[in-house]
């Protein structure tokens, strides 16, 4: 009786075991408990900590750690409990991952089409044929989604970690072969998907089937007030030719050639107005085959002055000032704003996610007193807030719309600007606002914010082309039927511009690739990085920030609270930049500002400024109508850096680096005597370096009125200098080297 039960016990443990190391396609349909199962990988670590896996009957994904070190090819037995992580079924929690063997053959990819891409071919290796990118601009990016067609057929692939050579490769407009492994993520894409997607690994996996075909995006080399230059690259030799116009539906009405039989082209358009937007589309043809670039617009230099305010209404620290200092609106942004209003002569073109008049001067009267004077004014609010001031906007010339607040659109519209008189004759009057403040008394008054205003009119009518995308209409009365939100929206205004010798770069979300574009610029840093950001959830973007510090970079970072952040993103920064350098707002309010200084130490190294309305996270990203301004000047970056100073220090931040310190014998640049008697000036100055360096001496209006080279030794340096000839006033004394940059106010009398 005994013996029986035992062997009845081993029996049915057998079968336990035989039935948990069945095929995958038993363990998929389980759907969850506890299974083992065997299969080939084919996946490596390019899509993070995660491998697929299959065998002759379906796919399934493995999650963790212990598959961290297992490469595409190897056999492998995996034991682990099923989870269904957002659509997508996989192994987790895993406890056993053995390698049989390794260097077998990956299974070939089944050909699908993309209607056929579901629950049955998820975990799979699978091939689209004949597939063409519905917005085929700019470079792949990571954690970003990707439209295509096969045949009037849509899908989406999606690149899903930074550990791939896809990352930076432009995005192709000839026909494809995509190879990828079937996934699916309910939250992560909208549409009528189901949430699945395709994951390439490498990009051998988005195959090019023409003969000829473009290896680097249509650029534009230079610019002037008349002339627009061009260059892209092919696989192999073909013609320079190039559609352009003044629209992008007008872009085949003229044609222009240049020298062909080459692989590296370039071309130029002459002739052309100052600030005007031109279409183009490069080709080049090898035989009957001709690889196009995307339909793409750009922007002329123009007649503007191309003046910039920036506004703050937080203090801000003027003792860091290199010769502009930051201002401080106290309360006040409204007014300014008003100001600008009351000057408008056209139009004014407003996009906001909140509007409420409540407790600050009444911008909707402005508004309305300006559209009573004959000033057309159109205003964009989001359908997810109430916007209580659009509606006191009243009288003819006044024209409103509220963004969708229901499926298929899932964002927000997220926008903050103003744009006013943008197509004036006179290129002086048209005006770009635009910041993280919305147009409430919480943002204006309590939160800390920021304010950029650039006068130039290629940006204003690259602004408008923004806004009347979702307008849905270039007219007056908005059209909802045509309007595009979200991820409906295209790729489909000029990235890159120049304005009074600034390099200015403007991207709008979600097509943009913005979260893409914020890693990219991070990755530039040679000397400092100081962030001021409501929030950071993406790990990607964390990464990066944790590599420029430990590549020695001085990294300071603020956020709003921990709780806003990844889990993540707070361990990561934490462990790379210490509870001193990345701190959390401590004043009342919000740190509602999402901005970041790269290099404003070093005015060699393209110090640069990133600001505007894109909150750094995948809903902004993916979603959310966001605007976002980079400006490379290092005038523009000492004035936002007088604002992070002091956020970042009121916060309990303590400021590292030389190039930061004001501590008396420790990089601080002491003057005396000052006043200056008889231009004779001692200098005094402590460095850790032993290194070169340039000693300037600058009026008032900017003007370099004396230059020197200088060597620094080790520790505490003095210097003698003598200006005679230097006249009454004040100067600024500026002593710039690889690693320091040190400033002084001086009085000569």
């Amino acid at each position: 009786m005994k013996k029986s039960i035992i062997l009845a016990l081993v029996f049915l443990g057998i079968a336990s075991i035989t039935n948990a190391q069945n095929t995958i396609l038993e363990a998929r349909n389980l759907g969850k408990g506890r299974v083992t199962v065997k299969g080939i990988v084919t996946t490596n670590a390019e899509l993070g900590p995660i491998r697929y896996l299959q065998d002759n009957t379906a796919g399934i994904a493995a999650y963790g750690t212990l598959v961290s070190t297992v490469k595409q090819g190897d056999s492998v037995t995996i034991t682990g409990s099923l989870k269904n992580f957002y659509g997508l079924l996989e192994l987790d929690t895993l406890t056993s991952v053995v390698v049989r063997s390794s260097g077998n053959p990956v299974p070939d990819p089944i050909i699908l089409t993309p209607l056929q891409i579901s629950e049955t071919n998820e975990g799979r290796l699978v091939q689209i044929k004949n597939a063409v990118f519905t917005s085929a601009t700019g470079t792949f990016a990571s954690k970003k989604t990707y439209a295509f067609t096969s045949n009037g057929e849509s899908g989406l692939i999606y690149i899903n970690a930074t550990q791939t050579d896809i990352i930076g490769q432009p995005v192709s407009n000839g026909l494809l072969n995509i190879t990828a492994v079937v996934s699916q993520h309910t939250v992560n894409i909208t549409g009528t998907s189901g949430g699945y997607q395709l994951l390439p690994r490498t990009i051998s996996d988005i195959h090019q089937i023409s003969s000829i075909f473009l290896t680097t995006n249509l650029v534009n080399t230079n610019f002037t007030k008349t002339e627009l230059d061009f260059s892209w690259t092919t696989n192999i030799a073909g013609t320079t030719e190039m559609f352009y116009g003044s629209s992008a539906a007008s872009v085949k009405s003229n044609l222009t050639s240049g020298t062909g039989g080459v692989a590296n082209h370039s071309i130029a358009l002459s002739g052309l107005s100052a600030g005007q937007i031109t279409w183009a589309q490069a080709f080049s043809v090898n035989g009957s085959d001709t690889a196009f670039s995307a339909v793409m617009p750009f922007a002329t230099v123009s007649n503007s002055t191309g003046n910039m305010k920036v506004y703050f209404n937080t203090p801000v620290d003027n003792s860091y000032s290199t010769g502009v200092d930051a201002i401080y609106l106290n309360q006040s942004i409204d007014d300014t704003l008003i100001k600008y209003i009351n000057r408008a002569k056209q139009t004014i073109d407003l996009a906001i996610y909140n509007f409420n008049n409540s407790s600050i001067s009444n911008i909707s009267t402005a508004l309305n007193a300006a559209a009573a004077r004959g000033v057309i004014v159109r205003v964009i609010g989001c359908g997810t807030s109430l916007n209580l001031g659009m509606n006191e906007l009243t009288g003819s010339n006044m024209y409103t719309m509220k963004g969708p607040d229901s499926p298929p659109r899932t964002g927000i519209m997220h926008n903050k600007f103003f744009l006013i008189d943008t197509e004036s004759a006179d290129a002086n009057d048209p005006l770009v606002w635009t910041g993280s403040t919305n147009l409430t008394s919480q943002n204006i008054n309590l939160d800390a914010n920021n304010v950029i205003i650039i006068q130039d009119q290629s940006l204003a009518r690259s602004y408008k082309i923004e806004f009347e995308e979702m307008w849905g209409s270039n007219g007056n009365t908005a059209n909802a039927v045509n309007a595009r939100f979200g991820a409906t929206k295209k790729n489909n205004t000029p990235h890159e511009f120049l304005i009074n010798g600034k390099r200015v770069e403007s991207y709008f979300s979600p097509t943009d690739g913005v979260n893409g574009q914020l890693v990219q610029h991070i990755n530039t840093t040679n000397h400092d990085l100081n962030i001021a950001t409501m929030l950071l959830t993406r790990d990607e973007i964390a990464a990066a920030i944790a590599t420029s510090k430990s590549a020695g970079n001085i990294v300071n970072m603020l956020t709003d609270v921990a709780g806003s952040n990844g889990a993540t993103v707070n361990t990561t920064l934490l462990a790379s930049l210490g509870a001193t350098n990345y701190v959390y707002y401590g004043n009342s309010g919000t740190m509602h500002n999402k901005y970041m200084i790269i290099d404003q130490g070093a005015p060699l190294s393209d110090p640069m400024v990133w600001t505007g309305s894109h909150n750094w996270s995948a809903g902004a990203d993916n979603e959310n109508d966001e605007n976002t301004l980079v400006i490379h000047d290092a005038t523009i970056a000492n004035i936002y850096y007088q604002n992070f100073v002091k956020l970042f220090t009121a916060s309990n931040g303590v400021l590292t680096g030389l190039s930061l310190s004001k501590t008396p014998g420790n990089n601080s640049l002491v003057v005396y005597p000052n006043p200056v008697q008889n231009g004779n000036v001692n200098l005094s100055c402590f460095s850790h370096f032993a290194e070169k360096g340039t000693l300037q001496l600058i009026d008032e209006t900017g003007k370099i009125v004396f230059e020197n080279k200088v060597i620094l030794n080790n520790g505490e340096n003095t210097l003698n200098y003598s200006f005679p000839d230097a006249r009454k006033g004040l100067y600024f004394i500026k002593l710039t080297t690889p690693k320091i940059v040190l400033n002084q106010k001086v009085l000569f009398e």
